[in-house]
C-alpha cells in the first residue's frame, strides 16, 4: 500500500484493537455495514483513490493499474493526476481507508464490501459488471464498483480499465466544476465584456477585472489571486489584432512576449513543453493552443504551467494568455478550471472595438 495516510482517529471509531486484529477483521466489517446511523464524513482529497482489491489479484494488475489511473499532465514537472492507494480487503487498515472520498472495489458478488455498496445502491450486483453508490462508509463518499466473477477478478478488471479512468476523470472534472463556480457565474462582467468589445467568456464571482486601454492595444485581465497572491494566482489575458493570415507557435510565443513584460508586475519568460501545438476549432473558429511553463525573470523564483491560444475570429484574432502560480499544491484542479474558462470563450460577432 502507498500514499494515502489514514486519517486521525474519529470519536465513532471502531476500537483499534478491532480494526488491526485480523482474527477479528470478519466481526469489524460486520459492525461496519451496520453502522449506517454513525457514518464519518468522506475524508481526503477527491485526486486520492482508495483501490480494495485482495494483494494476489493486485500482483497481477499492479503495473497495469498504475499506468491507467496515474496519467500523468505537464505543469513545471510531470505530475499525477491522480494517486492510487491499494489496500487488501483482510488488512486491518481498510476500516480507516474506506471512509475515503473515492473508493474503488473490486470483487465477486459475493464480497461483503460489494454486497454493502450493491445495498447501498439498492441494486442486485452481477458479474461481470460496474456500479456506482454513494455514501456507502462515509457520508460525501462515491464508490465505484467492479463486479467479477470468482476466478476472473484480474480480467475483468484489466478489460474495464481504460472505461474507469474515464468515467473517474470526467467524474473529477464535474466536481471541481461545481466547487469553481460555488460563487457564481460573474454575469455582470460576462454581459459587460459582451457590450464593449462583443466577446463572451464565462468566470466565477471571485474574478477581478482589469481593462487597460492603450494607443495600440486593448487588454483585459481576469485574475484570481485568492486567498493569498503569494500561495494561489490564476490569471487570464484577453487581447486582439487585426485578423492574422495564420495562427502559429511562433506567433503565439512572440505575442506572449510583447506583452508580459508590460502588463505583469514582473517579465515573465516562456519555456514551450515540447508538445506539438494543438488544432481545435471554439465558437465555430479556427484556433491554436501552445502549452508550456512560465518562468518569473526577477529575482524571486517563481513558475507555473501556462496555456495560450490564438483564436482566429471573423474579423480579428484574439490572443488569450492563462497561467497559474500554486507552488506546492497538486495543479490538476487549477489546470482544469483555467481550461473551462478557455472554453467557454465566443469570438465577437463582428467589429465592436478597434484593437
Amino acid at each position: 500500500m502507498r500514499n494515502a495516510s489514514p486519517p486521525e482517529p474519529r470519536a465513532s471509531s471502531l476500537p483499534a484493537s478491532a480494526c488491526r486484529n485480523p482474527a477479528t477483521f470478519a466481526a469489524v466489517i460486520a459492525i461496519m455495514l451496520a453502522a449506517a446511523c454513525s457514518k464519518p464524513s468522506a475524508w481526503g482529497e477527491a485526486t486520492s483513490l482508495i483501490l480494495v482489491v485482495s494483494d494476489e489479484i493486485w500482483s497481477e494488475v499492479e503495473d497495469s493499474t498504475y499506468a491507467a489511473l496515474e496519467p500523468t499532465i505537464l505543469t513545471t514537472r510531470e505530475e499525477k493526476k491522480f494517486q492510487v492507494t491499494q489496500v487488501d480487503p483482510a488488512s486491518p487498515e481498510l476500516p480507516d481507508l474506506v471512509v475515503f472520498r473515492q473508493v474503488i472495489v473490486l470483487g465477486t458478488p459475493e464480497s461483503p464490501l460489494v454486497q454493502a455498496a450493491a445495498d447501498q445502491a439498492d441494486i442486485t450486483s452481477e458479474a461481470p459488471a460496474t456500479f456506482t453508490a454513494r455514501d456507502v462508509w462515509a457520508r460525501g463518499q462515491l464508490v465505484t464498483v467492479v463486479v467479477a466473477e470468482p476466478g476472473g477478478e484480474a480480467e475483468t478488471w484489466l478489460r474495464l480499465l481504460p472505461e474507469l479512468i474515464d468515467v473517474i476523470d470526467a467524474r473529477y472534472r464535474a466536481w471541481m466544476l461545481v466547487r469553481m463556480f460555488v460563487s457564481g457565474v460573474d454575469s455582470v462582467v460576462a454581459d459587460s465584456l459582451g457590450a464593449r468589445f462583443g466577446f463572451s467568456i464565462q468566470i466565477p464571482r471571485v474574478y477581478e477585472l482589469v481593462i487597460r486601454e492603450g494607443p495600440r492595444d486593448t487588454v483585459v485581465i481576469l485574475r484570481n489571486d485568492n486567498p493569498d497572491p503569494s500561495d494561489l494566482i490564476r490569471s487570464i489575458l484577453i487581447t486582439w489584432r487585426p485578423r492574422l493570415a495564420e495562427l502559429t507557435e511562433e506567433v503565439a510565443l512572440d505575442w506572449r512576449a510583447a506583452i508580459d513584460s508590460v502588463h505583469y508586475n514582473v517579465p515573465q519568460r516562456i519555456e514551450p513543453s515540447g508538445n506539438e501545438p494543438r488544432a481545435f476549432r471554439i465558437s465555430g473558429q479556427e484556433a491554436l493552443e501552445v502549452t508550456g511553463s512560465w518562468v518569473d525573470e526577477g529575482t524571486f523564483p517563481a513558475a507555473g504551467p501556462y496555456i495560450g491560444w490564438l483564436v482566429g475570429c471573423p474579423d480579428k484574432t484574439v490572443f488569450i494568455d492563462a497561467w497559474l502560480y500554486a507552488p506546492r499544491k497538486p495543479k490538476y484542479e487549477y489546470m482544469i478550471q483555467l481550461e473551462q474558462i478557455l472554453s467557454s470563450f465566443t469570438c465577437p460577432a463582428g467589429s465592436t472595438a478597434s484593437p
